[in-house]
């Protein structure tokens, strides 16, 4: 008999992978795979665009996004969100925040010395998105691991099809905050249903908390979800005993992510300024609340182990609402949300804001889009009901937990259906039992087409329930203002960066809402406004511009020191209110510019005019 060799199973120095360590491999493998796929096939859609930038970007936000990093990497602070340019000469301080300029800050300067600024902008650009969109892949996968029956149920690696949804946000150009918010949300997903299981422990727990504080940090959209983790985490230790841990774990981790996050994001001056579009103090009671209620609930299962449901109920049930009344006493200004508080005057474009209309306004106008947003969600309620109903243990938190996420994503997307991503990433949790039923079916089949028939029946029939009503009901032609939809400032770039059309020095230029984060980010200038609540001087100024009588628009012009004029004929202009005069809007219209204004440059429906001084002055 030969002794055995270095590399045999049974040599000694080498132990066979345990049942748990070989489940987490397989695991990781499969979410390297599909996260490298996920990452060729979103960059693809980015490839061929020969180093546009412009073309690449897909949206205001996006191009604000990339003024915002430019503005970091020539010397901003890292607490100073103000962005200069915008409203000169008072600026807007932006209510976004420095961390989701991480991602693309560090790739523009890791490539800066190869490809020089303006191509390591393009590249970052091109690849951040996808990048993030492979986390979020791999994130859904380790996630979905969670809710398989046992370790030796295949992982349904096919279910990252039903992330076409948030996948959408990690398109190439999408470089806003909500494809970094969406990984965060899954990998919180993963660890909430971690914390769900018969024995809880505490790193999920803690890990559900860091999540929830960094994505609250990035932005209040994910406020929703974090309030339904805090829901559903209560209501299990009520239901039953052992998750309190869990709880007071993730109170803790939750408070004090989010509360240091306020102070190394925002200035010393904004610490004790209620914010309500950002994480901000007056936030802190309800986060807070969520820190007393897990200390509340471990305190009453370590002193009184067997307090009845009713008792559990009302411990938590009256901290949160303590919370959530002394939130809207000190701050009431916040509880109507971040737009509340918006005069009609200064809010006229957000109604033309597509990830701010409300979903009955979608279905009105591009139904197509609207039954993509809800059917994934319903599919996933209706899973999650015919599971529970075939179930032997109908006690098992994780499946109210799904729904609980599921609707309270189609809440935010009735209200403003920016919140369709959240719940489409929440219904692909929810589909996962099913699919994980139906690889089960598949091992016992001897038939091959059959089983694997049966391992990606539930991903496509997903894929094709949202890919198909939008080429159903496709979008009707839209004249709506915007870089991509008809304003493309591009037609009257080369005069606005030549120093021969309007000076060497940077100028004041008054222009369609939706264009100025595209005009700063591709020129030196300065715009009077841009789409972003806070800048109410210049969308107040812009409006008189554009949408007021001439003395209106003489005055503002005047006043703003505005130098140029870039008017976009296929802009649904400021002028939709049949009852309010709006002379530069008529004139320009029809070609019959005042004799102040001189045309420079005109291309696409764009028309370029230089404001003369003396004109303006002269009565």
């Amino acid at each position: 008999m030969r002794p055995p060799v270095a590399g045999d199973p049974g040599a000694p120095g080498r132990r066979p992978l345990s049942e748990a360590a070989s489940h987490r491999l397989r695991t990781g493998l499969h979410c390297f795979a599909v996260a490298a796929l996920c990452f060729a096939l979103l960059l693809s859609a980015g490839l061929g665009r020969d180093g546009d930038t412009a073309a690449l970007l897909r949206d205001t936000d996006d191009f604000m996004r990339m003024v915002q990093v430019a503005d970091w990497l020539d010397g901003q602070g890292w607490r100073d969100t103000v962005q200069r340019r915008l409203n000169p000469p008072d600026g807007v301080d932006m209510h976004w925040s420095r961390l989701a300029d991480l991602p693309v800050a560090g790739t523009v300067s890791l490539l800066d010395p190869w490809f020089g600024r303006v191509r390591a902008i393009h590249l970052a650009a091109l690849t951040v998105p996808p990048l993030l969109g492979a986390l979020l892949a791999a994130a859904f996968l380790w996630g979905a691991a969670a809710l398989l029956p046992d370790r030796r149920t295949p992982l349904p690696v096919a279910m990252a099809a039903t992330l076409i949804v948030p996948l959408q946000y990690m398109l190439p150009g999408r470089v806003d905050h909500h494809g970094l918010q969406m990984v965060l949300t899954a990998l919180a997903i993963g660890c909430l249903v971690r914390c769900l299981r018969p024995v809880p422990e505490p790193g999920p727990a803690v890990g559900l908390g860091l999540a929830g504080g960094v994505s609250l940090a990035i932005g209040l959209e994910t406020l929703p979800f974090v309030g339904a983790a805090a829901a559903i985490l209560s209501l299990a230790w009520v239901w039953r005993r052992g998750t309190a841990s869990a709880l007071a774990c993730f109170g803790a981790a939750l408070a004090a992510s989010s509360l240091a996050l306020v102070l190394l994001t925002l200035p010393p001056s904004a610490w004790t300024t209620a914010s309500c579009d950002r994480i901000s103090f007056a936030h802190a009671a309800p986060i807070v609340a969520v820190l007393a209620a897990g200390t509340a609930a471990l305190a009453l299962e370590r002193l009184r182990p067997d307090a009845p449901w009713s008792r559990r109920l009302a411990t938590v049930g009256c901290i949160g609402i303590a919370g959530l009344v002394l939130a809207v006493a000190v701050f009431p200004e916040c509880a109507g949300g971040p737009y509340s508080g918006l005069d009609d005057d200064i809010g006229y474009w957000l109604v033309r804001v597509n990830e701010a209309q409300s979903l009955a306004d979608l279905f009105r106008h591009r139904p197509g889009v609207a039954v993509s947003a809800v059917i994934l969600p319903a599919l996933g309620l209706i899973a999650l009901g015919w599971q529970w109903i075939r179930a032997s243990d109908r006690s098992d938190p994780r499946r109210f937990a799904l729904a609980a996420l599921v609707l309270s994503g189609l809440a935010v997307t009735a209200w403003q259906v920016r919140g369709m991503g959240y719940a489409g990433l929440a219904a692909g949790f929810a589909l996962i039992p099913l699919a994980a039923a139906a690889g089960e079916r598949a091992r016992l089949s001897r038939w091959i087409p059959a089983r694997l028939g049966l391992r990606v029946c539930v991903p496509l029939a997903c894929a094709f329930a949202v890919l198909v009503p939008p080429r159903l009901y496709p979008e009707p032609a839209s004249g709506a203002g915007g870089w991509k939809t008809g304003c493309d400032v591009a037609a009257v770039l080369d005069a606005l960066n030549d120093p021969a059309a309007l000076g060497a020095a940077a100028r004041t230029v008054a222009a369609p809402i939706d264009a100025g984060p595209a005009l700063l980010f591709l020129t030196r200038h300065k715009v009077l406004a841009g789409p972003y609540h806070r800048n109410v001087r210049g969308l107040t100024d812009n409006r008189r511009v554009f949408a007021g009588t001439e003395a209106e628009a003489r005055a503002a012009i005047a006043a703003r020191d505005v130098d140029a004029i870039v008017f976009c004929r296929k802009f649904a202009g400021l002028s939709e209110y049949p009852d309010r005069p709006a002379f530069l809007d008529d004139r320009l219209a029809s070609d019959r510019p005042p004799g102040w204004l001189l045309p420079v440059a005109r291309g696409g429906g764009v028309v370029l005019y230089r404001v003369d001084a003396g004109g303006i002055a002269a009565r």
